[in-house]
């Protein structure tokens, strides 16, 4: 499996409105400034750079192109202040009850450990190396097809954290990056105003070496999971991009037979 043929893949597999979103790192400023896509000229913030990408749209960013503050922390690119760290920030704008619960928030979200030369954000199907993060924008059953996809090899997800805070920079970006792991956001009040987002959308963040086996978990488990009504669709788009749909099996589901229904004697 490549890139290309991921991308390929989980859009046929999955009905998605958006584009599966690539974030690389550039630690050196020789690499972010041979990487061949244009930095952007204006300031832009990070989640919104994302919901571009999602639509199509390529760039490299640094932290001149940094519109919010919050986002830029996360990403190593301004410093954290002491009313942040501290928990005073938030506590003084009613977002926690007590200062310890808000520094409790500043304690456990994981930033970038070092500062970049710059990030390259735009569809994973434009990248040709291996971006650091994988990010899907999407309808709550997507999501939820892309967490049994990784279900399927690495079984139950325990580390999944989310606050409804920093959602795109920390929950999608940093903090897969720093675990290695999955994780979800319900998104934020932040990112859904200067990204717009819909009302019915919700995001994971895939470390990128994970993405290939999430892909194939997704294919996997699709005849299990997947109703006839969804199948058909799987199954065209598969054929549409000159893909094997031969293993789609219809009339078939993990809980066949498992519902029952009618009436029932009520003992009084």
């Amino acid at each position: 499996m490549n890139i290309k043929h991921s991308v390929n893949l989980i859009e046929s597999y999955l009905d998605l409105d958006r584009k599966p979103v690539g974030v690389k790192f550039f630690f050196s400023k020789e690499e972010f400034d041979n990487f061949d896509v244009p930095q952007r000229d204006r300031k832009v913030t990070y989640c919104n750079s994302v919901q571009l990408a999602s639509r199509g749209k390529a760039m490299k960013l640094t932290k001149e192109n940094q519109a919010c503050p919050n986002g830029a922390m996360a990403l190593k690119m301004r410093q954290v202040p002491e009313p942040m760290a501290s928990g005073k920030a938030r506590f003084s704008k009613n977002i926690y009850k007590d200062i310890e619960t808000s520094k409790s928030i500043s304690d456990q979200m994981l930033f970038l450990k070092e500062e970049p030369a710059g990030i390259a954000v735009m569809p994973l199907e434009n990248f040709e190396v291996e971006p650091d993060i994988v990010i899907v924008v999407s309808k709550p059953y997507n999501i939820m097809r892309l967490i049994q996809g990784h279900g399927y090899f690495n079984g139950y997800t325990n580390n999944l954290r989310t606050v409804g805070l920093q959602a795109v920079c920390q929950d999608l970006t940093t903090y897969p990056y720093n675990t290695k792991d999955i994780n979800i956001t319900l998104l934020c009040p932040g990112t859904r105003l200067v990204a717009n987002w819909q009302e019915n959308e919700i995001g994971i963040g895939i470390p990128f070496e994970k993405w290939y086996e999430i892909v194939e978990g997704v294919k996997q488990t699709t005849n299990p999971f997947e109703r006839n009504k969804n199948k058909e669709g799987i199954k065209k788009r598969l054929e549409e991009r000159g893909l094997d749909a031969s293993d789609i099996k219809f009339n078939w589901n993990y809980d066949d037979g498992s519902y029952s229904g009618g009436k029932i004697e009520i003992n009084k």
